[in-house]
Protein backbone atom coordinates (compact mmCIF):
# COMPACT_ATOMS: atom_id res chain seq x y z
CA UNK A 1 0.00 0.00 0.00
CA UNK A 2 1.32 3.57 -0.60
CA UNK A 3 1.05 6.37 1.92
CA UNK A 4 0.31 9.07 0.25
CA UNK A 5 2.25 12.53 2.04
CA UNK A 6 0.17 15.46 2.53
CA UNK A 7 2.93 17.87 1.49
CA UNK A 8 6.20 17.30 -0.08
CA UNK A 9 9.26 16.97 1.56
CA UNK A 10 11.60 20.07 0.92
CA UNK A 11 15.32 20.03 1.02
CA UNK A 12 18.03 22.99 1.22
CA UNK A 13 21.69 22.62 -0.82
CA UNK A 14 23.77 24.25 1.09
CA UNK A 15 26.70 25.41 0.15
CA UNK A 16 29.23 27.84 1.27
CA UNK A 17 32.22 29.62 0.09
CA UNK A 18 33.26 32.20 2.78
CA UNK A 19 34.28 31.35 6.42
CA UNK A 20 31.58 31.09 8.91
CA UNK A 21 32.40 32.07 12.92
CA UNK A 22 31.44 28.66 14.90
CA UNK A 23 28.02 30.75 15.48
CA UNK A 24 26.80 31.45 12.48
CA UNK A 25 27.34 27.97 11.17
CA UNK A 26 25.35 26.84 14.76
CA UNK A 27 22.66 29.09 13.89
CA UNK A 28 22.39 28.32 10.40
CA UNK A 29 22.15 24.63 11.02
CA UNK A 30 18.58 25.05 12.63
CA UNK A 31 17.54 27.04 9.77
CA UNK A 32 16.15 24.80 7.10
CA UNK A 33 13.60 22.84 9.73
CA UNK A 34 12.25 26.28 10.49
CA UNK A 35 12.49 27.38 6.57
CA UNK A 36 10.91 23.94 5.65
CA UNK A 37 7.93 24.75 8.21
CA UNK A 38 7.10 28.23 6.91
CA UNK A 39 7.51 26.75 3.19
CA UNK A 40 4.91 23.98 3.67
CA UNK A 41 2.53 26.37 4.88
CA UNK A 42 3.40 29.37 2.45
CA UNK A 43 2.89 26.04 -0.38
CA UNK A 44 -0.40 25.13 0.42
CA UNK A 45 -1.82 28.56 -0.36
CA UNK A 46 -2.91 29.07 -3.69
CA UNK A 47 -2.70 32.20 -4.02
CA UNK A 48 0.86 32.40 -3.48
CA UNK A 49 1.56 29.43 -6.21
CA UNK A 50 -0.80 27.64 -8.66
CA UNK A 51 -1.55 23.77 -6.75
CA UNK A 52 -0.89 22.05 -9.80
CA UNK A 53 3.08 22.75 -9.41
CA UNK A 54 2.52 20.61 -6.44
CA UNK A 55 0.29 17.58 -8.11
CA UNK A 56 2.67 14.49 -8.39
CA UNK A 57 5.42 16.49 -6.62
CA UNK A 58 6.91 14.15 -3.20
CA UNK A 59 10.38 16.58 -3.06
CA UNK A 60 10.80 20.40 -3.12
CA UNK A 61 14.49 21.58 -3.73
CA UNK A 62 16.62 24.70 -3.69
CA UNK A 63 19.83 25.41 -3.46
CA UNK A 64 21.50 27.88 -1.26
CA UNK A 65 25.18 29.52 -1.90
CA UNK A 66 26.78 31.84 0.86
CA UNK A 67 29.55 33.46 -0.97
CA UNK A 68 31.36 36.69 -0.59
CA UNK A 69 31.13 39.87 -2.46
CA UNK A 70 33.58 39.09 -4.87
CA UNK A 71 31.41 36.14 -6.06
CA UNK A 72 28.34 37.77 -5.85
CA UNK A 73 28.99 40.70 -7.58
CA UNK A 74 30.38 38.52 -10.28
CA UNK A 75 26.86 36.66 -10.40
CA UNK A 76 25.42 40.04 -10.70
CA UNK A 77 27.57 41.77 -13.74
CA UNK A 78 26.90 38.15 -15.40
CA UNK A 79 22.98 37.44 -15.38
CA UNK A 80 21.69 40.91 -14.18
CA UNK A 81 24.45 43.57 -16.39
CA UNK A 82 24.91 45.22 -12.51
CA UNK A 83 28.51 45.52 -11.37
CA UNK A 84 27.82 45.76 -8.10
CA UNK A 85 27.28 44.10 -4.74
CA UNK A 86 23.97 43.04 -4.02
CA UNK A 87 22.77 40.82 -0.78
CA UNK A 88 20.64 38.11 -2.60
CA UNK A 89 20.23 36.59 -6.30
CA UNK A 90 17.91 34.46 -7.26
CA UNK A 91 17.97 32.30 -10.46
CA UNK A 92 14.68 30.21 -11.07
CA UNK A 93 14.30 26.91 -12.62
CA UNK A 94 10.56 28.29 -13.75
CA UNK A 95 10.11 31.69 -14.69
CA UNK A 96 6.79 31.70 -12.69
CA UNK A 97 4.55 29.07 -10.43
CA UNK A 98 2.26 31.72 -10.08
CA UNK A 99 0.17 30.06 -13.63
CA UNK A 100 -0.46 26.85 -14.42
CA UNK A 101 2.52 24.36 -15.41
CA UNK A 102 2.77 24.54 -19.20
CA UNK A 103 3.19 21.56 -21.44
CA UNK A 104 7.10 21.81 -21.60
CA UNK A 105 7.20 22.05 -17.19
CA UNK A 106 6.90 18.10 -16.72
CA UNK A 107 9.27 17.48 -14.27
CA UNK A 108 8.38 14.36 -12.38
CA UNK A 109 7.54 13.82 -8.64
CA UNK A 110 10.51 16.47 -7.84
CA UNK A 111 10.24 20.16 -7.99
CA UNK A 112 13.57 21.96 -8.01
CA UNK A 113 12.19 26.06 -7.55
CA UNK A 114 16.23 27.24 -8.10
CA UNK A 115 19.16 28.61 -6.63
CA UNK A 116 19.48 31.19 -3.95
CA UNK A 117 23.06 33.07 -3.72
CA UNK A 118 22.99 35.05 -0.60
CA UNK A 119 26.35 37.40 0.20
CA UNK A 120 27.86 36.67 3.80
CA UNK A 121 29.36 40.07 4.08
CA UNK A 122 25.73 42.31 3.39
CA UNK A 123 23.88 40.01 5.89
CA UNK A 124 26.74 40.87 8.32
CA UNK A 125 26.47 44.50 7.04
CA UNK A 126 22.88 44.70 6.96
CA UNK A 127 22.46 42.79 10.34
CA UNK A 128 24.48 45.86 11.91
CA UNK A 129 22.18 48.38 9.98
CA UNK A 130 19.15 47.09 11.32
CA UNK A 131 20.69 46.37 14.65
CA UNK A 132 19.13 42.26 14.34
CA UNK A 133 20.84 38.90 14.24
CA UNK A 134 22.74 37.68 11.55
CA UNK A 135 20.75 34.69 11.27
CA UNK A 136 17.61 36.88 11.02
CA UNK A 137 18.48 38.97 8.92
CA UNK A 138 19.89 35.75 6.59
CA UNK A 139 16.56 34.72 6.84
CA UNK A 140 14.87 37.77 5.80
CA UNK A 141 16.99 37.60 2.60
CA UNK A 142 16.15 33.96 2.09
CA UNK A 143 12.53 34.15 2.04
CA UNK A 144 13.18 37.23 -0.33
CA UNK A 145 14.70 35.13 -2.88
CA UNK A 146 12.67 31.99 -2.59
CA UNK A 147 9.51 34.32 -2.90
CA UNK A 148 11.68 35.73 -6.49
CA UNK A 149 11.92 32.06 -7.52
CA UNK A 150 8.19 31.58 -7.17
CA UNK A 151 7.58 34.35 -9.82
CA UNK A 152 7.17 37.28 -7.99
CA UNK A 153 9.46 40.54 -8.86
CA UNK A 154 9.45 43.63 -6.80
CA UNK A 155 11.44 45.82 -9.55
CA UNK A 156 8.44 44.85 -11.94
CA UNK A 157 5.65 47.36 -10.39
CA UNK A 158 4.80 49.27 -7.21
CA UNK A 159 1.57 46.74 -7.00
CA UNK A 160 3.99 43.49 -7.26
CA UNK A 161 6.67 45.44 -4.75
CA UNK A 162 3.37 45.14 -2.00
CA UNK A 163 2.68 42.12 -3.09
CA UNK A 164 5.96 40.53 -2.62
CA UNK A 165 6.13 42.83 0.87
CA UNK A 166 3.48 41.31 2.30
CA UNK A 167 4.75 37.12 1.48
CA UNK A 168 7.96 38.49 2.95
CA UNK A 169 6.07 39.41 6.22
CA UNK A 170 4.48 36.18 6.51
CA UNK A 171 7.24 34.29 5.94
CA UNK A 172 8.92 35.89 8.12
CA UNK A 173 5.93 35.72 10.76
CA UNK A 174 5.31 32.45 10.74
CA UNK A 175 8.93 31.69 10.99
CA UNK A 176 8.99 33.89 13.75
CA UNK A 177 6.38 31.64 15.59
CA UNK A 178 8.32 28.36 14.58
CA UNK A 179 11.45 29.47 16.02
CA UNK A 180 9.84 30.81 18.83
CA UNK A 181 7.70 27.06 19.68
CA UNK A 182 11.07 25.62 17.91
CA UNK A 183 9.40 23.65 15.47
Amino acid sequence: MVVMKKHPEIFFDLQTSVKLSAKQEKKLKIWPGLASHVMTTILRDSKFINQQWLKNVTTIRVSVLICGEAKIKKLNQNYRDKNKVTDVLSFPSFSTLRLAPGKMDLFGDELFLGDLAICHQKVLSQAKDFEIDYFDEFIHLFFHGLIHLVGYDHEISLKEEKIMERWEEKALSLFSKAKKKGA
